[in-house]
């Protein structure tokens, strides 16, 4: 009986060693969950203030960017296909549109010097030799088929 209660007390001892531990690493847990919900909470509001500053920044610069551009110099429509600002392609109003770029220099052809009568002529000679030599005649060969029907219908008559 004496051992039986010693080993019942010695159970409800490590019972409560067991319970302790379990309590003291619930609370560190908690502990950890609580900070990385904080240091998550942190990074959302470091990114919301982020994207408020982008959001400042392109509304200001867009903003600056209406105003120059009111005073942009416009396109002037006096150009091709559009005297006095009015369209004069077709009759229902479509035109081709004015050209976006115009070369300010004129295209002039590349000057290449004559011939001289003297060399030309014996080019042409030696041109002429120089294929007369190139090109090598091959007997004429006369092909008849085997299977032609009008030779054979002729035949056979």
């Amino acid at each position: 009986m004496a051992e039986k209660a010693t080993k019942e007390l010695e159970k409800m001892q490590l019972q409560e060693k067991a319970k302790v531990k379990y309590n003291e690493w619930l609370k560190k847990k908690r502990a950890e969950e609580s900070e990385k919900r904080k240091k998550e909470k942190e990074k959302e509001k470091e990114r919301q203030a982020e994207l408020q500053e982008k959001k400042e920044r392109a509304e200001k610069i867009f903003n600056e960017w209406l105003r120059h551009a009111r005073n942009k110099p416009r396109p002037v429509l006096n150009g091709y296909g559009f005297p006095q600002g009015k369209s004069t392609g077709r009759p229902n109003g479509n035109s081709y549109p004015a050209p976006a770029y115009c070369n300010p220099i004129p295209w002039k052809p590349v000057h290449i010097p004559p011939p001289k009568e003297e060399s030309a002529l014996t080019m042409k000679n030696s041109k002429r030799s120089v294929s007369c030599q190139s090109h090598k005649f091959s007997p004429t060969v006369i092909y008849k088929p085997k299977s032609n029907l009008c030779v054979q219908s002729s035949q056979r008559k």
